[in-house]
Order: structure tokens, then sequence, then C-alpha cells
């Protein structure tokens, strides 16, 4: 709880600068979010492994980088890193330093670049994936550093650093791999047609979601994976679980934004350059649970990863609502749903 109330007056203090953001110079916002990296950072750092959601099994990983199990299935950035600070008689609090700071100022970096209001944006990241990613799930935490900072590159056909950066993504998490597609797609832009396409495609796919069915059951399971045969046969037990979709206020709030997106796509993509290929992530992010769903731990892993393009995605209000302090205070409410959800509901901390 006490890790919660930090979070709940980081989120307060959040929400304040971010109604005055239209106000603030450019060189007072970085200074701001220089001391938001060092605060996050500390955080990150000190926080109590025993007692977060993902910690122990870090904390097992880190001090048996060697066993072959873990081999096979952890990303060799976290063995490589972990072995190097063993050797030299470091902790796991130092792998924790060294993740945030490769993560938290790339990260607020890459937002700065997306975005004119930053702060804002943070209204949602920090209740959703600073909690989820930078605190608890810290592989998934680097590797969405490097898709944020791969976006731009991407939008501008830079295209081999944004590949290099989408590979470097895939070492730190390798459900990155979803990304690689959007090398191709880049930040093409939709036809009236694709946008009425991809409009009827969510009901379609919640109609399959609702019967059951997703991808993996169309393939025989002679051919799944080890591992995906694993997470198939243990979310049938139920020791995976994921919230029912038509349930889960914040999905059904992404649902709507990508209307107000789809509707307004032209208005939108003419106040921002990088919003053809954000929106096209943040679809992802909303199909991906559904066309997944038999197997919820690969289906929640690809639609957080997905989903770090939300905190972009929903500032496009601004340019929706006027006056913005009217979008600005339903953005704050989304996040604050999700704040109140993870204090009372989610078991991250304890």
């Amino acid at each position: 709880m006490q890790m919660h109330l930090i979070i709940a007056v980081f989120f307060a203090i959040t929400v304040v600068i971010a109604f005055l953001e239209d106000y603030l110079k450019e060189l007072q916002k970085i200074v701001i979010l220089a001391v938001y990296a060092v605060f996050m950072i500390v955080l990150a750092t000190t926080k109590d492994v025993d007692h977060t959601a993902d910690g122990p099994i870090y904390e097992q990983i880190f001090y048996n980088n060697d066993d072959l199990l873990t081999e096979l299935t952890t990303e060799p950035t976290y063995l490589y890193i972990s072995r190097m600070i063993l050797a030299m008689g470091g902790t796991l609090t130092v792998l924790l330093f060294i993740y945030a700071v490769i993560t938290i100022p790339a990260k607020l970096r890459a937002f700065y670049l997306l975005t004119p209001y930053i702060f804002t944006a943070l209204i949602v990241y920090i209740p959703m994936y600073f909690e989820l990613h930078d605190l608890i799930q810290i592989r998934a935490a680097a590797a969405s550093t490097f898709i944020l900072t791969s976006l731009l590159p991407l939008v501008n056909k830079k295209y081999w650093i944004a590949g290099l950066l989408m590979v470097i993504a895939i070492f730190f998490h390798y459900s990155s791999v979803i990304f690689l597609p959007f090398l191709f797609i880049g930040n093409r832009r939709l036809s009236s047609k694709g946008r009425i396409c991809v409009a009827c495609l969510v009901p379609l796919c919640f109609v399959l979601y609702l019967s059951g069915k997703d991808l993996f059951s169309l393939i025989p399971s002679s051919l799944l994976g080890g591992k995906l045969d694993y997470y198939q046969k243990t979310s049938e037990k139920g020791e995976w679980a994921m919230a029912l979709l038509y349930k889960d206020i914040y999905f059904m709030l992404k649902c709507a934004m990508l209307y107000l997106c789809l509707y307004y796509y032209d208005f939108i993509t003419q106040k921002s350059k990088v919003a053809p290929l954000l929106i096209s992530l943040f679809t992802a992010s909303i199909l991906s649970p559904m066309l997944f769903s038999t197997v919820p731990v690969i289906a929640s892993r690809i639609s957080d990863m997905f989903g770090i393009i939300d905190c972009i995605v929903f500032t496009y209000c601004l340019y929706l609502f006027s006056p913005r302090y009217l979008a600005r205070t339903g953005i704050t409410m989304i996040g604050l749903y999700m704040l109140l959800y993870h204090m009372f509901a989610s078991e991250y901390f304890t």
C-alpha cells in the first residue's frame, strides 16, 4: 500500500502540471521531466522486490542465471547483465538501477518527441504503465522503451534505425517481435475504406472472442511450441487469468477512443504526423486480447506492449474537444480509474 500511496501523490502532482502545461516553456518542461526521471529511477531501484508481483521471479533468475531452463526461457540481455553484475560482486539492486537508467529517461524523451502534451500523456502512463512495466515487468519496460524510440525514425523513413531498435527490443523481451510487421506498414495512412474495415474488425473480433475462439484455436496442438502449449494448458486450468473484456472499463474506453480517432482521422493526422502509425498500433493493442484470448498470458503481454501507445493516443482528445481543460478532465478520470483499480484490485504490490 505504501507504493500505491507514493504513486497516488506522484499522479496528483502530474495532473496539476498537466493542466498548466500549455503555459510552460519548453525549458521548464525539460527541467520537470529531468526531475521526474530521477525520481522514477530512484523509485524503480529502491522498491522492495519481495513485495512486488514479479520481484521474487526476477530475483530467482538473477541468482540462477546459468540454469539451463532459465537460459531457454529468459531473454539474453537479462542473463548477460545479471552475470556481469554478479561477477563484479553486485546485487539485484544494481540490475534494477541499470534497467531503470536504460528505460526511464529514454521513454520520457520518446514521449516528449511524440506528443506536445507530454504531461497529459503521463496522466495515463503513471498509474498504468509506469506501475506495470517500470516497477513490475522490467524486461517489458526496456522493450517498450526501444519500441517507442523506434517510432519516430520509422515515421521519418529511417528504416534501418527503426529496425535495429526493434531488434534490440526483442532481446529485452521476446514479445516485441510482434512489432516487426510495422516496419513494412510504417506511417501509411488509412483510406476511408480502410477505416471502415478497422471499424468493422473490432466488433467482428469481439464476436470471435465471445464465442471462445481465437487465432490459436485455429492452430493444431501438435504445431504449438512447447512454451505456447504450456501457456494454453495452464490457462485452461485457470492458472492464468484475464479480466473479461466486456467488464474491463479501460478496454471499452480504448475502443471508444479508437472510433473517435477513426471518425476524425483526417483532422488528427493533420495535427500529428505520427498519428497514422500510432493509431495503427493502438488498433493492434485493442485487437490482440481478442485474437489471442485462449492464451491469456500471451494476450495480456502483447496487449500491454502495444498499450504503451495509449498514453499518447488519449492526448488526441485535446485536438477534438474545446476548451482543453474538458479533455484533460476526461483523461484524468481515466488515469484516476486505473490508479484506484490498481490500488484496490491488482496484486502488483503486497
